[in-house]
């Protein structure tokens, strides 16, 4: 026995502190070394998505970025959810003089129920050029639907190295229920860090492994009550899920908010770009609170008291007693003073009897009492406010100036389609209004060539907009098809069919279904009113494709191809030339040569003509081709070169008779 503990202590005396070290260092390194093995092993076989915010594409034969559709997956991983990321492509190298604008922010930035055409950044792009003509302008759209300032917030840090001079941020309507929201049934966790440390780790591939892990493991014990059984993305995101005024959970809300405002504008600030925030903008008058219950704290006699009083005040209201539903509306406020529906029903009165200062104070106070916070409150806009330094970080009080243009002061459905995004109207004054802080702050020219340049005919600048009446309908199709769910009804969204007498209603609907795109739409549209005869309805079409998708050259071709059946050479031409700056084609080259040489300027159009022979041709395009280089040569006096070909076209095709009689011409002119 004895001898047994003499060879342990002689063993444990061998250990020497180095070894122990070395024993310590491989226990501590062998998690970090499985985990390093683990992550380029799945790096290596490409497990996941694509994180970046950005892809690289060819377009016109140079480099450029397009948003990449995958990086939702950063912000979703509960639902099934597939945003339309915006088409707006920007040079990889940034040219001289550019001036880059990033736009970031939910549905509104995106221009819900429209399109990207029908957003505020589309309409900002389309006024810079039409001011400063001669500047370069890329304006992209980075807003995703559903997100709140999480998202805005890692954006913000990726676009740092895309040397942006501008931030545009429309954002806070989605602050609670946006995905990573604090009420948000997309959430990670309630705690800001928590949730910032998770956007940090999802760029980790063995944190998305157990990620998915994780997320099938709840599916199982969810079965069939996951989340994502049904139901519009605002309902997944927050039903179920109220928040009364000055609550916890609403100053948690706030708290988040202003944080993440604050990182917002000291990375701007430290990066030396410019930002502009912008209160947000809500239906007052025209969308009443979608969840005004009793709060827990009354007891049962002080809910029957105001449920006979807030009953009353409506028949009287009902009844065209304006005066009295008002006291009693005001009573019933007196019982329940965060009641958001009596307050709403006030404010109703107060606006029949004129008196809309006050309406609207009272239509406001429905809007922030609201339990379902779909609509920012005034908290929320006072905290954008208060971020702003008057400086490199600009405001725009965007509600200020939807109420100077809005019956009464009061904003309505004069300019937004439901709770809370615009119409086409609403996107457009958002885009004059924030050039116009550009030219207050002095940004992108002096104040004196502002003074010179922005003399623009606001009916002429809306008449030319890019956006067409397919737009207006598929936006009409969306905005009936929402409110006729949750939370606007307490049903599953149902609409009236499709008359099946109405094209446009049936592109729409192909469209809104998921069934189109947009670019697929506006084709059909164009086709329809080119059948019709309704050709400048046709070219509209077109002409809006080519500012949303500059790079596609098919939609260049084709508005050229209109244009030529409309005899309209100049325009075709012109068309033609711009097809050219996105993708060499043999169809350009080849009618540009045709053109000009209409036009008497064979020289020119020997130009063209010799580019056709950069591309594989068949044999009968190269005769067809080669002889009108030929004749161009002729007609340019270049004798030998037009004679050398006609030689290369009859060797292809020796009783081609157009190149005979040519040749005998130049050779009968040459004696």
């Amino acid at each position: 026995m004895k001898s047994l503990q003499h060879k342990a202590k002689e063993k444990d005396i061998a250990l020497t502190p180095a070894k122990r070290r070395a024993f310590l260092l491989i226990t501590i390194s062998f998690p970090v070394i499985l985990f390093v093995v683990l992550e380029v092993g799945l790096r290596a076989f490409h497990y996941g998505p694509n994180l970046s915010l950005f892809t690289k594409e060819t377009a016109g034969g140079k480099a450029v970025y397009i948003q990449n559709n995958e990086v939702k997956a950063r912000y979703f991983s509960r639902f099934l959810f597939n945003p339309t990321t915006s088409p707006d492509v920007f040079l990889a190298t940034k040219p001289a003089g550019t001036y880059r604008i990033f736009c970031l922010g939910g549905s509104t930035t995106v221009g819900y129920p429209y399109w990207y055409n029908g957003a505020f950044s589309t309409f900002l792009r389309d006024r810079l050029k039409a001011i400063f003509p001669e500047k370069q302008f890329e304006i992209i759209n980075v807003g995703m639907t559903a997100t709140n300032s999480f998202t805005v917030l890692d954006m913000a840090e990726d676009l740092i190295d895309y040397e942006p001079d501008l931030f545009i941020v429309y954002d806070g309507h989605n602050e609670f229920y946006g995905a990573l929201g604090v009420a948000s049934n997309e959430s990670f966790a309630r705690a800001r860090w928590l949730t910032l440390a998770y956007l940090k780790l999802v760029h980790c591939r063995t944190f998305l492994l157990l990620r998915d892990v994780y997320q099938e493991i709840a599916i199982m014990f969810r079965g069939a009550s996951a989340p994502d059984a049904g139901g519009t993305m605002m309902e997944k995101l927050a039903r179920g899920q109220y928040i009364t005024y000055g609550s916890k959970l609403y100053y948690d809300g706030i708290e988040v908010f202003k944080a993440n405002l604050e990182d917002l504008t000291s990375l701007c600030i430290q990066h030396n770009i410019p930002l502009i925030l912008s209160s947000q903008v809500s239906n007052l008058r025209g969308q009443p609170p979608f969840i005004s219950d009793d709060p827990d704290n009354m007891d049962a006699e002080q809910k029957l008291a105001f449920a006979a009083t807030f009953d009353k005040a409506s028949k009287q209201q009902a009844n065209g007693s304006p005066d009295s539903a008002l006291q009693g509306f005001r009573s019933a406020i007196a019982i329940d003073s965060l009641h958001a529906n009596a307050h709403y029903r006030a404010a109703q009165c107060l606006e029949s009897l004129g008196r809309n200062d006050e309406a609207r104070t009272e239509y406001i106070k429905a809007r922030d009492y609201d339990r379902l916070r779909f609509r920012t409150s005034t908290d929320f806009n006072l905290t954008i406010q208060q971020s702003c330094n008057n400086q490199s970080i600009m405001f725009v009080d965007m509600e200020h100036r939807f109420q100077e243009r809005s019956p009464g002061g009061i904003i309505g459905n004069e300019l937004i389609v439901e709770h809370l995004h615009p119409n086409s109207r609403g996107y457009f004054l958002m885009a004059k209004e924030y050039v116009h802080t550009l030219r207050e702050h002095q940004r992108i020219a002096s104040s004196s060539e502002w003074e010179t340049r922005d003399t623009l005919n606001e009916d002429v600048l809306w008449d030319d907009r890019h956006l067409t009446e397919i737009d207006e309908i598929i936006a009409r199709r969306r905005t009936d098809i929402l409110t006729s769910g949750w939370p606007f009804q307490a049903q599953t969204p149902i609409v009236e069919a499709v008359a099946a007498n109405d094209t446009l209603g049936h592109i729409a609907e192909q469209v809104t279904r998921a069934r189109w795109t947009w670019k697929q739409a506006h084709m059909e549209a164009a086709d329809y009113y080119f059948s019709r005869g309704e050709i400048s309805n046709a070219i509209k079409e077109y002409r809006t494709l080519i500012n949303m998708i500059p790079v596609s050259v098919d939609i260049h071709l084709k508005l050229a191809e209109l244009y030529l059946q409309q005899k309209d050479y100049e325009a075709t031409r012109l068309q033609l030339l711009a097809s050219l700056n996105v993708e060499k084609t043999i169809l350009a080259y080849r009618a540009l040569g045709d053109i000009y040489l209409n036009r008497n300027q064979p020289k020119e159009a020997a130009g063209f003509y010799e580019k056709t022979f950069t591309f594989e041709q068949t044999p009968p395009e190269r005769v067809d081709n080669g002889y009108l280089l030929a004749l161009a040569y002729a007609r340019a006096n270049m004798a030998d070169r037009a004679t050398n070909q006609l030689l290369q076209v009859l060797n292809i095709k020796p009783d081609y008779q157009p190149a005979v009689k040519l040749l005998s011409e130049l050779k009968s002119s040459t004696h």
